[in-house]
């Protein structure tokens, strides 16, 4: 009867584990064709359903016996995932009231789901005890009474050497999360090797500190680097070049493409490998019992794959158009564009504008640019006129406006297309005025209207001197056969 209840309880987990799958890709989809594709945070539900779907998964395989606890702490934290979706929207959008109201519920459902996990994990434990024949409470004598010394030539308490290639998957895999992990490590096993009261702990939560960090690392390096001089080891580096390494590879992240993330994450894994190779020199000299199975990964190193792999994807989702920026040709100052249709031109006003693939950023576009410099960005729509007017098409972009922001200001001028005396031309420019700020704003709608046709260009334009995005919308034209249509 317990046997068939256990697998029960695992075809429970591996439904539980395609069901939140399910909604990855439900979840996937939709943000791929919503307005916001090209932001990585447009991603952070795919992300979290994929996490809870991937650990429920592992908890299967590994027979995990949290019970309802965890099942339970899986509802409120896909409740939580679901509810920053939210708060993003509400971000984007410059709505207050969504992001406070989708916050307090995302902070609530975390803070409910932890008990639930932690009660889940008690019972798993006493289950796991129970299995292996051990009380569940040991009596206080057999605790050891009476604090015992260590024995004059007992082997030292060390963690097991970790081979750099597992040590570069386990960097490259978490995005780096590991390091303060890794610090931990390091500065325990120093404090054992030289008797210091070096505190880990503290080291570990330092790394997280910007700018300390790299005194952390670098005064952990040093210890490691007297050691190996007193045990006779030749370093080829420094403990200074190799913080400066850090410091470099941590600077390079700023100038590097998001879309090479994974190049990053291997810059700045490269100085801890080299002090991951000097401590695993000074482990091997002497005799040590290790505190874990060596050559395999740990529980905790599992769960920092489970934390990293989240981040890769936003990374890597949120750098579709940095990509397509890059992998779109260069164009001149002055350089003519048009869509597939050649039924307009635009001019570009300088040399950092690039035509990315459509799609990239909306759907049903007929050309897009981006300007990575600036952070701006202009696509073109074409629809049918329906027969409609200036008015009808002015009043429908500005009601779509209204609708994200509840408090804006619109400055429009009209006048006739350039190269025509008959088609007119909207100029609009809405302004967000809200307490937030919204990344959208200013937007320049530039709506152009022929009898069969009407042609609107979209654009964000930005607040810094190199903007150039309202150049790119007034030198808007429509071609011989664009105007005849």
């Amino acid at each position: 009867m317990e046997e068939h209840h256990r697998k029960k309880g695992r075809f429970g987990l591996y439904a539980q584990s395609l069901l939140y799958l399910a909604v990855t890709v439900w979840s996937a989809v939709g943000a791929g064709q919503s307005p916001a594709a090209g932001d990585a945070l447009a991603y952070l539900a795919p992300a979290g359903f994929g996490l809870i779907a991937w650990y429920s998964g592992y908890a299967a395989l590994k027979r995990y016996r949290g019970g309802a606890w965890f099942v339970a702490g899986n509802v409120l934290l896909a409740l939580a995932v679901l509810m920053l979706s939210v708060l993003y929207e509400g971000y984007r959008t410059a709505n207050p009231n969504t992001m406070l109201g989708a916050g307090v519920v995302a902070a609530v459902a975390t803070l409910a789901a932890l008990p639930l996990f932690w009660r889940g994990h008690q019972r798993h434990r006493r289950w796991w005890r129970a299995v292996h024949g051990f009380a569940e409470f040991e009596p206080a004598a057999a605790i050891s009474p009476e604090p015992a010394g260590p024995a004059a030539n007992a082997p030292l308490l060390l963690y097991p050497p970790h081979s750099n290639w597992r040590l570069l998957w386990l960097m490259l895999f978490s995005a780096t999360l590991y390091a303060p992990f890794l610090m931990y490590r390091i500065a325990s096993d120093i404090a054992v090797l030289a008797g210091s009261h070096l505190n880990p702990r503290r080291c570990a939560w330092q790394m997280l500190i910007p700018l300390y960090n790299f005194n952390v690392f670098y005064r952990v390096a040093r210890q490691a680097g007297r050691l190996a001089q007193a045990g006779g080891m030749a370093l080829k580096l420094s403990p200074a070049a190799l913080a400066l390494m850090l410091v470099a590879a941590t600077l390079a992240n700023f100038a590097i493409p998001q879309f090479l993330f994974l190049l990053s994450c291997l810059l700045a894994s490269i100085p801890w490998l080299v002090l991951n190779a000097w401590m695993n020199r000074l482990r091997t000299a002497q005799p040590a019992q290790w505190r874990a199975p060596p050559d395999r990964y740990t529980w905790r190193q599992r769960s920092v794959f489970l934390a990293g792999a989240p981040l890769i994807v936003l990374g890597l989702l949120g750098s579709k158009t940095e990509f397509a920026y890059f992998a779109a040709p260069a164009l001149a100052a002055q350089q003519q564009v048009a869509g597939p249709g050649a039924d307009y031109f635009l001019t570009i006003p300088d040399s950092q504008w690039r035509v990315v693939e459509r799609g990239t950023l909306y759907p049903d576009t007929d050309i897009e640019l981006v300007n990575r410099t600036s952070g701006e960005w202009v696509v073109v729509r074409i629809s049918p006129s329906q027969q409609q007017s200036l008015d009808g098409f002015v009043d429908q972009r500005q009601a779509l406006v209204a609708a994200n922001w509840n408090d804006y200001e619109m400055q429009e001028t009209r006048r006739f297309a350039d190269g025509s005396d008959n088609i007119p031309m909207s100029l609009a420019r809405y302004s967000y005025k809200g307490p937030l700020t919204s990344r959208d704003s200013p937007l320049l709608v530039a709506t152009v209207l022929t009898p069969e046709r009407v042609f609107e260009v979209v654009s964000h334009a930005g607040n810094l001197a190199n903007a150039s995005a309202a150049q790119l919308v007034e030198s808007f034209r429509l071609a011989a056969g664009g105007n005849e249509s």
